[in-house]
């Protein structure tokens, strides 16, 4: 079987040289993105396999149906940026990974609010200056001793839980399904933003939850709390939470999915440099920490990235099903 490789990082080649040769499979693997002028690369394959950010325009899919090409899968979870309808007038059929390494997006997060509450974005601006005394001055606060507030309860967010939780913080949790078993106490939405010293999210970027977190949602934080994003960007009204860090009400922010990060990717493939306003007012703020989209970036999830992407393919071209299809034509249990 021939498969075209899109989006290639230097991480997972090994990889997918690895993959190739257990399997026999022949693989062209490519550092550029799929677009509507990439896509001709993959004229005589039998599928392509993806990892990007960036929007899979409708012009991608016509000319994958005019090349044979059917089968599409990518190496993460996240599919917002794909045009569903686009690829099924197309007849496009497409699977993600959906579980390449829960607890490497957890454990991210946890990291995120340890930096935070120990507020080592202020110790290490202050000791930039040269001022050892003062960058002992900033006083933390312990993770055990508080409560943290899980929005979503999915594989992630059982992750998050369990970790959380064995900190000895005390859990709560927001999800429209509850899993009962796990270490936390189910709330509503208004209740875990008025309770919780961390809110830490992991829902999906769908349409329904743009700006889940909006300036109401944010004023009813309480005061002082921080706030943990590793699912997407969407997710938060960046100009409201910038407010909300400005006035001090928010205490602090541990952003690793950015709302306009598509448009500065973008940009940043023209001018080399990701830049962006509001990101350059966040990135100023010794109580906010960024990051570039690296929560799930790990050993295992990279090889389990690869791996699962590369069998749904093989599975879409041998047997016309795969396990983890997403999208109008997927399968219901």
């Amino acid at each position: 079987m021939k498969i075209i490789v899109y989006g290639a990082r230097v991480d997972e080649i090994a990889y997918f040289d690895q993959w190739a040769a257990k399997t026999g499979h022949q693989l062209s693997v490519h550092a550029e993105l799929l677009d509507a002028n990439t896509v001709e690369w993959a004229k005589g394959f039998d599928g392509i396999n993806c990892l990007q950010t960036t929007p899979y325009s409708p012009a991608v899919f016509e000319k994958m149906a005019a090349y044979g090409i059917h089968y599409l899968t990518i190496r993460n979870v996240g599919t917002d940026n794909i045009d569903f309808p686009a690829a099924k007038r197309a007849g496009v059929r497409i699977a993600n990974v959906p579980a390449y390494s829960p607890s490497a997006i957890a454990e991210f997060s946890v990291t995120l609010t340890l930096n935070l509450l120990r507020r080592l974005g202020e110790v290490e601006r202050t000791l930039a200056t040269g001022d050892f005394n003062g960058a002992g001055q900033y006083i933390g606060k312990e993770l055990g001793q508080l409560t943290v507030g899980i929005v979503g309860a999915g594989r992630i967010g059982q992750a998050a839980m369990k970790l959380f939780h064995g900190f000895g913080a005390k859990v709560l949790a927001f999800d429209p399904h509850p899993q009962s078993t796990l270490p936390c106490e189910y709330v509503g939405l208004e209740e875990l933003l008025q309770r919780a010293d961390v809110v830490d999210l992991h829902v999906p970027g769908i349409a329904e939850n743009d700006h889940m977190l909006d300036a109401a949602a944010l004023a009813a934080m309480k005061p002082g709390a921080v706030l943990i994003n590793t699912a997407r960007g969407n997710l938060i009204d960046t100009t409201a939470m910038i407010a909300a860090l400005q006035s001090g009400h928010l205490g602090g922010a541990g952003i690793d999915t950015y709302e306009n990060e598509t448009t500065a990717i973008l940009t940043a493939q023209k001018t080399g440099r990701f830049t962006d306003p509001q990101w350059e007012e966040l990135r100023q703020m010794p109580n906010v920490i960024l990051t570039p989209h690296i929560a799930y970036h790990t050993e295992t999830a990279v090889r389990n990235m690869v791996e699962f992407s590369l069998e749904n393919l093989v599975s879409f071209v041998q047997t016309g099903q795969a396990p983890d299809e997403v999208g109008p034509h997927e399968r219901k249990a």
